[in-house]
């Protein structure tokens, strides 16, 4: 080459280092940073709104007869009576009495208490003697109590009926076993008349809960426990006009229609919605450049190491800047925006010097919105996404399966009845990694599964991701590479910094 051509040639290399210095400079004044969360809008805002679009698509159940929400319904009571103890319904066997008495016949002091306590006692014939006591502020029904202790008196206390009656502990007993095998005597003639008692079969129709479900309920209610159990009533169900059957007694009947009505009411049902935000903010910088050659004469043609070019012109020879052919080096920025380039033809050799760069910036936001309407304690399950096919090999066989790879909400609510929801979530935010290579294909997860208590018509966040991805790349002819200034003519170099972010949201609305 002559002076010239090294001139041109230094001139070239000033060229090529004063751009990279200048690179180096707008990377230093741009730096890339992540103080600001890459999702800002209110979802909690714009989720209400599309809550409220969703609701005029949705159920509108028609609104039937409706019960104040009550905590317990009596279907049923049966009374019974106290013989042992006073109920605090009757103040004045409650009230405190201050007493002092000597040798006073003991059915004297009976009566005395009687007139007290405004209340009939009456005293057997058998009962005898004299008592002394000295009572000061105490109750009259334990005053009363602690008198019959005193003389080994018992009582049958009836205050329901204002009565009284005072024996000897064998006389009451012997009374009572009296009433008690005439008590017993009776029921059988009760039964006996109950046999002959007509039995009517009712047909009950049911509206919301399932006949099976009721028959559960009824079988369980009328059921007698312990050895020997029975029901006095026979449950049938008819599946067909979703009604039960009920053969028994009037009465049975009455409490089973009781029944009925409290628990065959409507089910409330439930909007879901759950609102996926993913945010990607993308930086990333490259800076690459491509040293090649060509040389011929006397028919030797020479070219750079990917390749020599046929031909030597500079209008259709593969030297031309652009072309992957008679390079030296080749470190090209890939997807440049920009770049710059010098070719040379010295006689018969022909040199060109590229430069490469790259700048991206830019930020992107999916907002992924499922949404399930599903009545009370009822699992509820929506899917979108795709099924990978991969094939596998048992036994000689090739058969073909499938691995999902979808964003899936599985919710199953119950309404709690004090405004909240109680929520049991599965959220999967799965995608499939094609860039692995693998016979069964990889699938990227994302999975929150979670438990919460939310109110009626709100917007929570149940979970979030947030990750960052830093990468610093150089590429360079080994040896030249590291030579200063020069060796910038044989590397290149890239730099990518990515903050990705992903936010779940559910939103749970009662019809």
């Amino acid at each position: 080459m002559n002076n010239k051509s090294f001139i041109n040639l230094f001139v070239l290399l000033f060229l090529i280092l004063f751009l990279n210095g200048c690179q180096t400079v707008q990377k230093a004044n741009k730096p890339f940073k992540h103080n600001t969360p890459l999702i800002k809008d209110d979802v909690r805002k714009k989720g209400k709104v599309e809550i409220g679009k969703t609701l005029e698509m949705g159920p509108k159940p028609v609104e039937g007869d409706t019960k104040k929400l009550q905590k317990r319904k009596k279907i049923s009571s049966e009374a019974q009576r106290n013989y042992l103890l006073i109920p605090d319904t009757f103040p004045l066997l409650k009230q405190r009495v201050t007493l002092k008495f000597k040798n006073l016949d003991f059915k004297e002091t009976m009566k005395l208490m009687g007139k007290i306590g405004e209340i009939n006692v009456l005293v057997g014939d058998e009962v005898a003697g004299a008592i002394s006591a000295e009572l000061i502020d105490v109750p009259w029904d334990k005053a009363f109590q602690a008198l019959l202790d005193m003389k080994n008196y018992a009582s049958d206390i009836d205050v329901t009926s204002n009565l009284i009656r005072i024996h000897s502990p064998e006389t009451l007993t012997a009374q009572e076993s009296y009433k008690s095998e005439r008590a017993s005597a009776v029921k059988k003639k009760v039964e006996l008349e109950d046999s002959v008692e007509p039995i009517y079969s009712e047909i009950f129709r049911l509206y919301y809960i399932s006949p099976d479900q009721a028959k559960v309920t009824i079988d369980e209610l009328f059921t007698s426990t312990g050895e020997g159990a029975f029901s006095p009533i026979q449950v049938t169900v008819e599946s067909t006009t979703r009604s039960v059957i009920v053969r028994g007694k009037e009465k049975d009947l009455d409490v089973v229609d009781k029944l009925i009505k409290e628990i065959d009411v409507r089910t409330k049902q439930v909007l879901i919605e759950a609102f996926i935000v993913e945010a990607n903010s993308l930086f990333e910088r490259a800076l690459g450049t491509r040293l090649g050659g060509f040389y011929n004469r006397y028919g030797k043609r020479v070219g750079g190491i990917t390749g020599a070019s046929s031909e030597a012109t500079l209008d259709t020879d593969s030297a031309a800047l652009g072309s992957g052919t008679d390079s030296i080096t080749s470190f090209p920025a890939v997807g440049a925006s920009s770049g710059i380039g010098i070719l040379r033809q010295t006689g018969s050799a022909v040199l060109k010097l590229e430069i490469t760069a790259l700048e991206s910036l830019g930020m992107a936001k999916t907002i992924s919105n499922p949404k399930v309407f599903t009545l009370d304690n009822q699992l509820a399950t929506v899917t979108q996404g795709e099924e990978i096919p991969y094939q596998t090999t048992s036994e000689g066989t090739t058969s073909t399966s499938f691995k999902e790879a979808a964003l899936k909400l599985e919710v199953t609510p119950s309404i709690i009845g004090d405004g909240n929801v109680l929520l049991n979530i599965k959220v999967n935010n799965d995608t499939p990694n094609r860039a692995a290579a693998s016979d069964e294909p990889p699938i990227n997860k994302m999975e929150i599964v979670t438990k919460l208590l939310v109110a009626d018509g709100d917007i929570v966040v149940i979970g979030g991701i947030k990750k960052n991805e830093l990468s610093n790349s150089k590429n360079q002819t080994p040896g030249l590479g590291n030579v200063p200034i020069i060796g910038n003519l044989f590397k290149g170099k890239s730099n990518s910094d990515n903050l990705n972010e992903l936010l779940v949201f559910i939103a749970p609305r009662i019809l």
